[in-house]
């Protein structure tokens, strides 16, 4: 069996690696949020209410008089914009932390690169909800479009931005 080990080549030892623990890793997630996290709803809520509270905030500063509800946040004379558990970045947090504990990297860089990065990814949602709530104020019929398109390739691209980032800068050879 060692021998046959031995025959592998490195590369796709890499990838069979990362598969596994990252198969290994979605099915923690998976459970812990599904049996959970989900039921309990503490920390979607939490993320919800930051982020009507960040966002109706950072609105304000640009001159914008603003509602809040529970879950949803906008200009006033709009509907705004509502926060669901999906939008909430939840699943994004878990997705790039998974990536960065897989691939090789010293721990102690983890330690500080995956609470920037979720503080950062964070505070991009709360852009891309100004973003939204902005939108419906003067181009409302373009709302599902931004909402679906515009504002996910920003965000995705950007949490690529960081893993490529972490593959280029931190990570061992």
């Amino acid at each position: 069996m060692k021998s046959v080990l031995n025959k592998i080549n490195p590369k796709d030892k890499f990838i069979a690696t990362f598969i596994l623990k990252g198969a290994l890793l979605y099915l923690a997630w998976f459970l812990l949020y599904e049996k959970w996290l989900l039921k309990d709803g503490w920390v979607d809520n939490f993320l919800i209410n930051h982020l009507v509270s960040a966002t109706a905030f950072m609105l304000d500063i640009f001159g914008f008089i603003t509602f809040q509800y529970a879950d949803a946040v906008g200009v006033d004379g709009t509907h705004g914009v509502l926060i669901g558990h999906n939008c909430n970045g939840l699943s994004l947090f878990a997705l790039f932390t998974g990536f960065i504990l897989i691939f090789p990297g010293k721990f102690i860089h983890k330690l500080f690169f995956i609470p920037i990065g979720l503080a950062l990814i964070h505070f991009l949602n709360i852009l891309r909800l100004m973003g939204l709530a902005i939108v419906i104020v003067y181009y409302p019929n373009s709302l599902d479009f931004n909402h679906k398109y515009t504002f996910a390739i920003v965000i995705y691209s950007f949490v690529f931005f960081l893993w490529f980032l972490w593959v280029k800068k931190f990570s061992k050879e």
